[in-house]
Order: structure tokens, then sequence, then C-alpha cells
């Protein structure tokens, strides 16, 4: 079970293929926390921290604003308009559930 970030490059646009899907975490992002040298709950942590990191980063690309700008009204007003979208369009939502039966 997880969450992606759903991404669509530019060439997708008008196009009727899919969009890209990636995690919120890398694998090189996940390799830096790994060689690290922190312990088992740091690195829990760590690897959450720069998920939240790329996930507001899209958050504030897509609401106009810098990172800086935004404030909790902000980020569940997002979180909101990406379930309608999910429930309307699951491709048109950014974040995408890979278990049918997770609890939204």
């Amino acid at each position: 079970m997880g969450m992606c970030l759903v991404r669509a490059s530019a060439e997708d646009s008008g196009d009727q293929s899919k969009p890209e899907r990636r995690s919120f975490l890398s694998l090189a992002e996940a390799g830096l926390v790994e060689i690290s040298g922190l312990g088992a709950h740091e690195k829990f942590l760590c690897r959450l921290t720069i998920s939240s990191l790329n996930l507001l980063r899209v958050i504030s690309e897509q609401e106009g604003c810098s990172i800086e700008e935004l404030n909790a009204g902000k980020i569940c007003d997002w979180f909101l308009k990406d379930k309608l979208k999910r429930e309307h369009n699951i491709e048109s939502a950014v974040l995408q559930w890979d278990d049918p039966d997770f609890p939204f």
C-alpha cells in the first residue's frame, strides 16, 4: 500500500496517454538516506520529511505560491481539491492510492 505522485510531462498535455507516475521519494533520495549513518527511526523520519518536501513543491506550484506562503489552510484546501479530482477522474489527481481497500 502506498501513495504515488503523478506528474504529467509537457508532451502529455493534450495527449490521451496516462500521466507519468513516480513515488514521493526518489531512489536517489532513498539512497542518500540509507548511507547517511542515521538510525532506523531517524531514517524513517528523514524519508517522510523528504517526501513531504516533494509534495509541498507540487502543492505550491499548483496553488501558485511559494512553499513559504503555504499554511495549514492552503494545504487542506489543496488536499480537498485533489480528493475531488480523484473522485471524478482518478487520472487527474496528484495523489494516487495503490491499495483500493485503503480507507480514504
